[in-house]
């Protein structure tokens, strides 16, 4: 038992070595391995990040309303994509947990937040995709700026179509009415939380709506952002 019991102490470094051949982590953007990391992306990915002001910033958005200030981590680069894609389409919800963890760590807590609200998505298709990423960034973020999470204040009541391809004029239409209030937002200041920052309509339709039922402030608060935008 006692050479049984050896081999197979978990944290010792025979055994994390072990695991590190067997079961190698591998750096979502390059595909090198991690070893003895939860990480998803490698140092030298993390290195190419290009990091976005620490402080809070409008300029990020093309469409304002209702939102008073903008806070992004990163520009949407290619170290990003990979993570990104695969927390949005190939269930790895974790993902958001971590990559709000690092919006945490970029920036001291912002302290005039109340509560944070994830982007919902429509019921259809979080029920196709099983969760929602802007839930799971929310929940990184919360734990260590140490805000609430409450996601049921606002639901995604039109089924709207993917903003991808639209210019901002189409995107500001497609978000039109597209969110309801359900809780007492009476005088809150409260961060909206979602993965990418495009243009900023659908945070920007939220944050109306939040506003029209008594909200105060809002901060928009997001990994990334594509650094050339739609403006047409």
């Amino acid at each position: 038992m006692t050479g049984i019991s050896t081999i197979m102490k978990p944290f010792s470094p025979f055994g994390l070595m072990a695991m590190d051949l067997v079961f190698p982590n591998l750096c979502l953007s390059c595909d090198e391995p991690i070893l003895r990391s939860k990480q998803s992306l490698c140092e030298s990915c993390l290195g190419k990040l290009q990091s976005l002001s620490s402080k809070p910033s409008i300029e990020h958005l093309t469409v304002k309303d209702g939102v008073d200030e903008a806070f992004v981590g990163w520009a949407f680069s290619d170290e990003l994509r990979a993570p990104i894609h695969s927390l949005k389409y190939q269930d790895r919800a974790l993902l958001g947990k971590e990559l709000g963890k690092m919006l945490g760590n970029k920036s001291s807590k912002i302290s005039w937040i109340d509560y944070l609200i994830p982007v919902p998505l429509h019921a259809v298709k979080e029920r196709d995709r099983g969760y929602n990423q802007a839930d799971w960034i929310a929940k990184g973020l919360g734990e260590k700026w140490n805000i609430p999470v409450k996601r049921n204040m606002i639901s995604r009541i039109k089924q709207t179509e993917t903003q991808t391809a639209l210019n901002q004029i189409e995107r500001r239409e497609n978000m039109n009415s597209a969110f309801h209030v359900h809780k007492d937002v009476s005088g809150a200041s409260i961060g909206i939380v979602d993965d990418v920052l495009t243009t900023g309509s659908t945070i920007s339709s939220m944050a109306v709506e939040l506003k029209k039922a008594g909200a105060q402030k809002i901060i928009a608060l997001t990994v990334a952002t594509p650094l050339e935008k739609k403006h047409d």
